[in-house]
C-alpha cells in the first residue's frame, strides 16, 4: 500500500508537469521571442554619394561615396526601388542627371556586410522622403545657406546655381522657405547646382510620373511569381512597391496579360495587399505556364485605372474588404505610418504601416483598436479614412522618413 500511495504521489505530481511541457506556447509570444524589437531598417547602411555611372542591362551603379577615395560598382536587387525627383523611376533615367548626388541603401547579408543596393535616389528624393525638401538659412547677394536632413549647412554660390520658380529671382527666397536642390556637373565637367522651388519640384515630379505610367502602359508593371502552379493554371504575382494603387484597383475577372514571349493572357482571381507589395493571382491555359519559374521577374500588362480611381486621394479597393479585420489589414497596408520615430529607423515610414514591428511600435497597434472602434460603431471606411487624414495629414500616403 505505501509503494501504491507513493506512486500515486508521484504520479499526481508528474501530471501537471507533462501537461506544461506538451502546452504549445502562444503563437504571440513565440512571434515575440523571435523578432525581438529591432527594426531592420534601422540597421540598413544609408550612404550618400556621386553616381558615376549605371549600366541598366546589367542593374549595376558605380557610385563615389562620400569618404571612399575611389567609386565601386554595386548591383541592384531585383525588387529594388529607383527614385528620381520624388517618385519611381529606372536606372536609365539617371544618365539625364550626369552623374548626379545620390542616396543608396544597402542590402547587407547575415554577417552585415553591404552587398547590394536596394534603394537608390537622386538628391531632390532624398529631400523629399525627409520632408518638404530642405530649409533655407540665410540669403546674401552671392549665396543661399541650406540646412541638409542632417541639420548640416550647405552654401550654394549663386553664381553658379541655376533657380527654377515663377519668380526666379535669389533675391526673393527668404529664410525658411524650403527648395529643393540637385547638384551634378554640367557637360564641361563644371559642379552645377539647381534649386527648384516647390511648384517647379512638382512639375518635375508629374514629368516623372507620366514617364514612368508611359512605361507600366507599354511594358506592364514590375513583379516576381511568387506562387506557380502549372497543373491548375494559376499563378501568383508579387507586384512592386511602385505598383501599389494599379495594381490594387484590379477586380476579379479583369483581364492582364503577362510579359513573357509571347504574352500570356490571364484573368485576375485575386488581389490582396502584402503590406507595399500586392499580390495578383492569376488563371491561365496551363501549358502557357509550363515555361515559367518560381521567383522570376516579370512585368504584368493591365489597363490604366479609371481616371477617378488613378487620382483619388483614397487608396483603391477601400470598399472591397468585408469583414473587421480585413477592412483593419486594408488601412495597414494601404497608409504609411506617421509617428515621430527618427533616424531613418521607422519602417512602417516607408513600407506602409502593415510593416512596423509590433514589438517595437504602438503605432500599429493604436491604429488597429481606433479603427476596430469605429468599425463596431458603425463606421464606414471611408468615414474612417477621412478622420485618420484629418488627424495625419498627407504623409499617411506616402513613404517617408524622418532624419
Amino acid at each position: 500500500m505505501r509503494s501504491l500511495s507513493l506512486f500515486l504521489i508521484f504520479l499526481g505530481a508528474a501530471t501537471p508537469s507533462s501537461h506544461a511541457q506538451d502546452k504549445k506556447p502562444d503563437v504571440k509570444d513565440a512571434i515575440k521571442e523571435i523578432a525581438g524589437s529591432a527594426e531592420f531598417l534601422r540597421a540598413v547602411p544609408k550612404r550618400y554619394g556621386w553616381l558615376h555611372k549605371v549600366d541598366d542591362a546589367q542593374r549595376s551603379a558605380t557610385i563615389l561615396l562620400d569618404g571612399d577615395k575611389e567609386p565601386t560598382t554595386w548591383t541592384l536587387t531585383a525588387d529594388a526601388e529607383v527614385k528620381i525627383f520624388g517618385w519611381w523611376g529606372r536606372l536609365k533615367d539617371f544618365e539625364k542627371s550626369r552623374q548626379p548626388r545620390v542616396w543608396a541603401w544597402f542590402k547587407v547579408d547575415r554577417a552585415k556586410k553591404p552587398v547590394a543596393i536596394f534603394m537608390l535616389a537622386d538628391e531632390t528624393s532624398e529631400e523629399d522622403i525627409h520632408g518638404d525638401g530642405l530649409e533655407v538659412k540665410s540669403v546674401t547677394k552671392t549665396a543661399v545657406v541650406l540646412t541638409l536632413a542632417k541639420g548640416q549647412p550647405h552654401e550654394v554660390a549663386i553664381e553658379s546655381a541655376v533657380y527654377w520658380s515663377e519668380t526666379p529671382d535669389f533675391q526673393a527666397i527668404k529664410p525658411k522657405d524650403r527648395l529643393y536642390m540637385h547638384r551634378g556637373p554640367d557637360e564641361k565637367g563644371t559642379m552645377h547646382t539647381t534649386l527648384f522651388d516647390r511648384a517647379a519640384f512638382e512639375k518635375r515630379r508629374a514629368q516623372q510620373k507620366a514617364s514612368l505610367r508611359k512605361r507600366w502602359l507599354d511594358e506592364g508593371l514590375p513583379g516576381a511569381i511568387g506562387l506557380l502552379h502549372v497543373y491548375s493554371g494559376e499563378v501568383d504575382v508579387i507586384l512592386d512597391h511602385e505598383a501599389m494603387r494599379w495594381g490594387r484597383s484590379l477586380q476579379a475577372g479583369d483581364k492582364v496579360q503577362l510579359m513573357a514571349r509571347p504574352e500570356i493572357n490571364a484573368v485576375v482571381k485575386s488581389v490582396q495587399a502584402q503590406r507595399e507589395k500586392t499580390q495578383v493571382r492569376l488563371v491561365a491555359k496551363t501549358f502557357d505556364l509550363a515555361d515559367l519559374q518560381m521567383g522570376q521577374r516579370l512585368h504584368l500588362k493591365m489597363n490604366a485605372p479609371a481616371a477617378e480611381i488613378e487620382n483619388a486621394l483614397v487608396p483603391p479597393g477601400i470598399d472591397g474588404p468585408k469583414t473587421k479585420e480585413e477592412r483593419i489589414e486594408w488601412f495597414l497596408a494601404n497608409t504609411y505610418c506617421t509617428c515621430g520615430v527618427g533616424g531613418d529607423g521607422c519602417t512602417g515610414h516607408f513600407y506602409t504601416l502593415a510593416s512596423c514591428n509590433p514589438n517595437a511600435c504602438g503605432a500599429p497597434k493604436a491604429t488597429r483598436q481606433y479603427i476596430g472602434k469605429r468599425i463596431d460603431d458603425g463606421w464606414t471606411n471611408r468615414e474612417i479614412f477621412d478622420a485618420l487624414y484629418k488627424q495625419r495629414g498627407a504623409m499617411m500616403l506616402r513613404p517617408h522618413l524622418l532624419p
